[in-house]
């Protein structure tokens, strides 16, 4: 235990550039604990040894401020290694954009980091010069600070902590009691007790109840999976995925070469007739609601009752100017357009450029939207589309937001039965943000108790139950098609669908105030 003791020691008398190296190696170690590595231990590890390098309570100000910097700095390193792949859509269009690629890779990490460095500040400062209160409060700030990542500034909440349960989905049904949040400030939770247990403290060792209590919690949440989950009566699905290279995908050339692609792929033979055959977003390079030649010809390739659903964008016009929306359309074998959504929550600086007026004269644009902005849709409602569950269609990004899925399950609006997420991941290549893409989505499925069908123009493609299991799936870069019938919504809504993160967040709020206030009296006897 001495030599432990010493080992921390020394660990924790850290300065300068090696402590703030140190905590930027311990945030990469924790992105390696994100999809596609998906190691879960090294989280642990990184917020084990994250805690006792800021484990110096000393009450004087360049303490506070050396802590900050310390989680600051964890927090960039954590960023930097999970969200390295935004960089590569800057060489789609590498002659425009290449120089500014220092922006998202390193400048963007710097705008997130403030989020949760900012909230374990507030848990420090509440926690007064009581280390082991620091170590349980961590996770609450943390938690704060990255539900205002998720929602300042229309939000980011790409790889939370509760993502490293990705690809373990018997970890991942606490999600359908608490969503992702939860179940990311439980994983800290834990890795504060093991970390107490190492402090020099009296019956610190009691501290090991908080992971053995999260592992037994995780063990009872997955009982609620069934070994088989039942099927859609009906429904028999395809998913088609092209793979079609970022940087080909809307040269004027080969626009109608892809589109001869998805049609040529459409009608591969199928073991089982097929009810729907669903494309990924903006699969179609044409106004399909305005070119009736081109659904005639489509029609033509339907069988009779079979319903194409497609990403295609589309224009209306308005006193301004036409509005352009990246939407999905269910078109029937007859021709008719009978469902269509409109993406709601669009990407920055993807989708369309913030204060246009602005930036555009200093030479930027928008990644996707070029000269002209896609509008946001105004309805997030679940359409109905022939032969399957009322859809709650989610484009690209926005399945990365938990409260996308959210719906207010009583009222006048069918509530959904199925998750539709049609997406084009081409834009960052071979990397891991594809593979973190389908770890938030499958989450999506958990915390909602619906089947989640995925439609990608380059990686992953997939079948999803409510329990976060992929039934049928392509990976990345391959050419083909996904087959399979659709899985049934759970009987009943999980807990989360109905409350969200409202309850964890007021929870976590009300943990640090009464901390704080726990510790002003305190001081003041």
């Amino acid at each position: 235990m001495q030599a432990v003791c010493a080992a921390l020691a020394a660990w924790q008398a850290l300065r300068g550039w090696r402590r703030y190296g140190a905590a930027i190696l311990l945030g990469v170690l924790l992105a390696g604990a994100q999809a596609p590595v998906s190691l879960w231990p090294l989280a642990f590890v990184a917020f084990v040894a994250l805690l006792h390098l800021d484990a110096d309570m000393a009450a004087d100000a360049a303490a506070r401020r050396r802590s900050f910097f310390t989680q600051f700095a964890f927090a960039y390193g954590y960023f930097v290694a999970g969200h390295y792949w935004i960089g590569i859509a800057f060489f789609v269009d590498a002659e425009k954009y290449a120089l500014l690629l220092p922006l998202p890779i390193l400048g963007l990490p710097l705008v997130l980091a403030a989020f949760p460095a900012t909230g374990v500040w507030l848990a420090r400062l509440v926690s007064g010069q009581r280390r082991v209160l620091y170590f349980l409060l961590l996770p609450f700030g943390w938690l704060v600070g990255e539900w205002l990542r998720g929602h300042v500034a229309t939000g980011f909440p790409w790889n939370l902590v509760g993502y490293i349960w990705g690809d373990w989905p018997a970890a991942m049904q606490l999600a359908a009691l608490i969503g992702a949040q939860g179940l990311g400030l439980l994983t800290m939770l834990a890795a504060s007790g093991l970390a107490i247990a190492l402090l020099p403290v009296p019956r610190a060792r009691f501290a090991l109840l908080l992971p053995l209590l999260f592992a037994a919690a995780m063990g009872l949440a997955a009982l609620r999976m069934p070994a088989e989950i039942a099927m859609t009566p009906g429904v028999q699905l395809r998913l088609v995925q092209p793979s079609i290279v970022q940087t080909l995908k809307w040269r004027d050339d080969l626009r109608q070469q892809h589109l001869q692609q998805h049609v040529a792929l459409s009608l591969q033979p199928a073991e089982t007739p097929l009810t729907h055959v669903i494309w990924p977003e903006t699969a179609i390079p044409y106004l399909l609601d305005e070119e009736v030649g081109l659904r005639t010809a489509l029609g033509r390739l339907l069988a009779p009752g079979t319903v194409l659903i497609t990403g295609a964008p589309r224009r209306e016009a308005a006193s301004r100017g036409a509005l352009i929306y990246n939407s999905i359309f269910a078109m029937t074998s007859d021709t008719e357009i009978v469902a269509r959504y409109d993406k709601v929550h669009l990407v920055p600086f993807g989708e369309y450029l913030p204060f246009r007026s602005i930036l555009k004269p200093l030479g930027l644009d928008a990644l996707a939207a070029g000269a002209v902005d896609f509008s946001p849709g105004s309805d997030a409602s679940p359409i109905a589309i022939p032969g399957l569950p009322f859809a709650r269609v989610l484009i690209c990004y926005e399945a990365i937001f938990a409260d996308e899925s959210m719906q207010v399950l009583d009222g006048p609006v069918p509530a959904a039965g199925l998750l539709l997420n049609l997406t084009n991941d081409a834009w960052f290549g071979r990397s891991s943000g594809p593979h973190q893409h389908l770890a938030a989505a499958r989450f999506r499925a958990v915390e909602q108790g619906l089947p989640l069908v995925r439609a990608a123009n380059n990686g992953i493609s997939a079948i999803v139950d409510p329990y976060g299991r992929i039934t049928a799936s392509l990976g990345l870069d391959a050419v083909g098609v996904v087959d399979g019938p659709l899985p049934a919504a759970t009987a009943q809504r999980p807990f989360y669908a109905r409350i969200g993160d409202t309850l964890l967040l007021v929870i976590a709020i009300v943990i640090l105030i009464t901390a704080f206030v726990f510790n002003r009296k305190t001081r003041s006897h």
